[in-house]
């Protein structure tokens, strides 16, 4: 029995599930419906909906099966999540990592495994939709292509439990959200003995630009920065809205220097997509940057706090310290 490795983004990706409100979601209709409807489509006895958690399997929704609890590390589920696209097991008695897998043994083990990664709104897998039989089976290209598609609307049912937490506009976490996210990787970030910078974004002019451009001008300006912010920062990177012009970065397991390269890259970027597509209105931005050391352990609130103080200094003019 083979177990599966951790995502490198693995932080990032816990904290994705944690705030993601899909715990309490679970044994919802809409996703008992996607089940039935896959099982169908499929033709196989087992279906479930599962999220990866740190140490175990969570079930949101299944039928002819139930594997909650399961470690996340020998699980299918746990090998299903680093890959991007399907893993398909049709005699899993003939795998080299599930053919002495405890589940696979017997008379009604689990001979059929196809699974796809499920991506919460920031790209993190945090899931798989699978289904199982107990006899070896041909997984044909139109079975995957089903598969896919239930997939995308399992993804969409995702999301809508994940609202709270999203603004409107960008696509990226709220306040709400980001706080949250935030927390759950500084503390993973503590645990690790790993550093961190908290970057503090305001557009420059901001409200000036609404009233010469108009508000629907203002909210492609807020778009396109969120746009850059998500080219530029990692898939580990918690990245939100935090307010009208205000974003933030908690970038994980970096210092001082290599977050100065970051907003570098994002300005450059932003100079040269502003060039190519021959924005209507100008994008500046000012950042502020909090370090986070584990040994002292300042609190999100601190950070934030920080931060705010140091954008007021540079907006009056005054040097940071």
């Amino acid at each position: 029995m083979y177990h599966a490795t951790i995502p490198d983004n693995e932080p990032m990706r816990l904290a994705t599930l944690h705030t993601s409100q899909l715990l309490n979601c679970r044994g919802s209709e809409q996703f008992n419906r996607l089940i039935r409807l896959g099982r169908r489509l499929l033709q196989m006895p087992m279906c479930a909906i599962h999220l990866v958690d740190a140490e175990q399997i969570r079930v949101l929704a299944a039928q002819g099966c139930n594997l909650s609890g399961s470690a996340r590390q020998s699980s299918f589920c746990g090998h299903t999540i680093l890959g991007d696209d399907a893993l398909v097991i049709q005699d899993t008695r003939h795998h080299p990592y599930f053919f002495d897998h405890p589940l696979v043994q017997g008379a009604d083990g689990i001979r059929c495994y196809v699974g796809v990664p499920l991506r919460a709104f920031n790209g993190c897998k945090i899931g798989t939709l699978c289904l199982m039989d107990k006899i070896p089976r041909e997984i044909s290209a139109d079975d995957l292509a089903a598969l896919r598609d239930l997939a995308l609307l399992t993804e969409q049912e995702m999301a809508s439990c994940q609202l709270a937490i999203i603004d409107d506009l960008t696509s990226l976490v709220n306040r709400r959200g980001f706080e949250t996210m935030a927390r759950l990787l500084l503390n993973s970030s503590e645990r690790q003995g790993l550093p961190a910078v908290l970057l503090y974004f305001d557009l420059d002019g901001f409200s000036t630009l609404n009233h010469a451009y108009g508000e629907a001008e203002g909210d492609r300006a807020l778009m396109r920065f969120a746009r850059l912010l998500k080219q530029t920062f990692r898939g580990s990177d918690v990245i939100g809205r935090l307010g009208d012009d205000e974003f933030a970065v908690l970038v994980a397991n970096s210092n001082a220097q290599q977050a100065e390269q970051i907003v570098d890259r994002l300005r450059q970027s932003t100079q040269l997509q502003q060039s190519q597509e021959s924005w209507s209105s100008p994008l500046q931005f000012s950042v502020a940057a909090v370090h986070y050391l584990p040994d002292q352990g300042p609190s999100l609130e601190h950070l934030l706090s920080r931060a705010d103080q140091l954008m007021y200094q540079r907006q009056q003019g005054q040097r940071l310290c």
